[in-house]
């Protein structure tokens, strides 16, 4: 691109340059648009080339007269310039006006089609065109309508081309020659009747070369106005064939030999067939070829039952007529027929709507005895139209009572308790002194604040003495509630619940040289928290299996800057499945994590004086231990015939209650 925006600036200089005293200049050998761009930007005046300007010339001038000179350029190239006070528009075709209605055409050098695209465009007639060859042509002609200029061109292409006119319309056709069909490269196709000699009927001529039989088989048919069908491999090769004076059947055998193909007469249809040496065995003795079809359903899905009624048919199915060719005795013809026609009934066809479950749903679920092929969606995914008889509609929908059921839903309550344990060992250079009052003896109090407006039902899952705990645990900060959820999904599905944080560093490579990390330029993330995959399925006897997959990691301090190496992580993973009625609480532990930390602090200035300055120096060394604890608790969410009337608040506090007095009291109460 660079390169030939420059040439025609360079060319524009040199010009400028000769209009400053130079004596001339020249082009050679460059491309003619680029010759008229750059004399153009001399000149002042836009020159434009049109579509028949092409390829490369020469141009010198020197002297004054600068038009002269490009009119003689212009001439040498055999190219014609319109030219007015703005524009001089430069062609390969020039219309000039002769008077008394005479128009001279001069093209030099230019296609076919593209000149007959010149002639319509001047004359505004409708002048279409076969496939023009790409051979250029020259015209020098003088006429008063386009047919003359038209008929001008047909005679430079030769006799294979003609000129029609019909209606005022004109049209440049090619002409039909002897030869059928003749391809690019050496392919060559010739069947044509020759005059019959006396006793031996119609006579036919072949001359063929690398044509496909099918195509040559098709003239042959043609010719003899005979019905075909293709049954076979049709791009099968005849290499070549030449000869002349045989009948329609010599010339039939001899096709058939050169593609190894074979033919077979039913109701005066000819069907091809591959020649798979099918009928030359004896035990072939006594089998014919005969058709088989069927009016409704498709033949490839008919054709299965077929063989499993007979056994191994030697079938050929034959495209967009629902038939296939069988070879076999008669009497099996006979039964084939029998068993197609019992097979092949009008089928009742009905339209099913389903309210739960969708269309795609009960095809991969079909109850024994409906096939797939029955079924056809419909416009709505619920919908489906069924072609059967009254028997297998009425057993399809008796199936769908328990088929097209609503799916069971399942919630599942999910609480994860965080629970911490602390091991301080601390010396400080401080001191704190208080008093001692009697209520450090006796200040110990329980109360169920906020373990009550959990989501998640302690009470009724645990007990109260576990909520008790928890409500003590939480109170004194050694717990923490980590997540406390609802979670819905259908029975067989999935649930994910996911609280984590993502992490992104950059990565980074050691230089061997150095020794310090060089960045990549690549980000990567590293997931921690914690993650939950929950799946539940309810049985028939209403007990519901969970299988639960628990995984809590952490993330460690960020040491790529430094080694080179991505943060370290850790990861702990519970698997479990557990078979439970509605309502049981589930709980997974063991989810630990251990974290150790230092802290050094120091009073500035003293704390770094030898010796004294232990004085002045605070050190804090902690180990954390952490516990991630889930309760989970699965519920099958029933329809409204199968769903328990929930207790009422008055009943909740009384169980409440009775279960309180039950621990303080020593009675049975506990035990409800």
């Amino acid at each position: 691109m660079k390169k030939r925006f420059w040439l025609p600036v360079l060319a524009f200089m040199c010009l400028r340059l000769w209009a400053g005293g130079v004596d001339g200049f020249e082009f050679l050998n460059r491309d003619i648009n680029e010759i008229l761009y750059t004399v153009s930007l001399y000149r002042g005046i836009a020159i434009v080339g049109d579509d028949t300007v092409s390829g490369k010339a020469d141009f010198r001038f020197a002297g004054d007269d600068f038009d002269s000179a490009f009119d003689s350029f212009l001439n040498a190239n055999r190219l014609y310039a319109q030219k007015n006070d703005k524009l001089w528009l430069v062609s390969k075709v020039r219309f000039a006006d002769l008077g008394n209605g005479l128009i001279q055409l001069d093209a030099s050098d230019i296609r076919p089609a593209l000149l007959v695209e010149k002639i319509n465009r001047h004359f505004m007639v409708e002048l279409s065109f076969d496939s023009l060859p790409e051979t250029r042509i020259s015209l020098h002609v003088t006429g008063k309508e386009a047919g003359d200029f038209a008929g001008a061109v047909v005679r430079q292409l030769g006799r294979d081309y003609s000129l029609e006119e019909k209606d005022g319309r004109l049209r440049i056709v090619k002409a039909v020659t002897e030869r059928s069909s003749i391809s690019s490269g050496r392919e060559k196709s010739v069947v044509k009747k020759i005059p019959p000699i006396e006793g031996k009927g119609n006579l036919y001529q072949v001359d063929v070369q690398d044509s496909t039989a099918s195509s040559v088989l098709e003239e042959l048919f043609k010719n003899e106005g005979r019905e075909f069908v293709f049954a076979c491999d049709s791009n099968a090769k005849i290499k070549r064939i030449m000869f002349s004076g045989k009948t329609f059947d010599e010339t039939l055998s001899l096709l058939l030999s050169c593609a190894s193909l074979k033919t077979v007469q039913i109701d005066g249809i000819i069907y091809v067939l591959n020649d798979n040496e099918i009928g030359n065995s004896p035990a072939d003795t006594g089998k014919i070829w005969l058709r088989h079809g069927i009016s409704y359903g498709q033949i490839n899905s008919v054709l299965p039952f077929v063989e499993n009624r007979f056994g191994k048919l030697n079938a050929v199915v034959l495209d967009g007529n629902n038939s296939f060719l069988c070879f076999t005795t008669q009497n099996t013809h006979e039964q084939i027929d029998e068993f197609l026609e019992a097979l092949d009934g009008a089928k009742n066809v009905s339209v099913i709507t389903l309210r739960y479950i969708k269309t795609d749903d009960l095809l991969s679920h079909l109850p024994p005895g409906i096939s797939s092929s029955q079924i056809k969606s419909g416009t709505q995914d619920n919908v489906f139209f069924f072609t059967g008889n009254r028997e297998q509609l009425d057993y399809l929908n008796a199936q769908l009572e328990s088929l097209d059921a609503p799916a069971r839903r399942l919630k599942y309550d999910l609480l994860v308790m965080q629970y911490q344990k602390t091991n301080d060992m601390s010396w400080d250079n401080s001191l704190s002194i208080r008093r001692i009052t009697p209520g450090d003896f006796t200040d110990a109090s329980v109360s169920l604040g906020s373990v009550l407006d959990l989501n998640l039902d302690v009470v009724g899952a645990f007990g109260f003495k576990f909520a008790l705990s928890l409500q003590t645990a939480i109170n004194e900060n050694r717990a923490s509630v980590f997540a406390d959820t609802t979670l819905h999904g259908l029975s067989g599905s999935s649930i994910q619940f996911k609280s984590s944080n993502i992490y992104r560093y950059r990565d980074n490579n050691i230089d061997p040289e150095t020794g310090k990390p060089v960045y990549t330029g690549v980000t990567r993330e590293i997931s921690s928290g914690l993650k939950i995959d929950v799946t539940g399925w309810v049985s028939g006897d209403g007990m519901i299996t969970t299988k639960v997959m628990a995984s809590v990691s952490r993330q460690g301090a960020d040491t790529s800057s430094t080694t080179g190496n991505p943060p370290p992580t850790s990861e702990k993973v519970i698997t479990t499945e557990v078979l439970c009625k509605s309502g049981e609480p589930i709980v997974l532990s063991g989810l630990v994590q251990n974290e150790s930390s230092f802290i050094e602090q120091r009073t500035p200035g003293l704390g770094k004086i030898p010796g004294l300055g232990w004085a002045f120096k605070g050190r804090k060394e902690t180990e954390e231990k952490t516990e991630m604890v889930i309760y989970l608790v699965p519920h099958w969410e029933k329809d409204e015939a199968e769903t328990v009337v929930a207790e009422t608040d008055q009943e909740f506090f009384m169980r409440i209650n009775r279960t309180y007095l039950g621990i303080n009291g020593g009675n049975d109460a506990a035990s409800e």
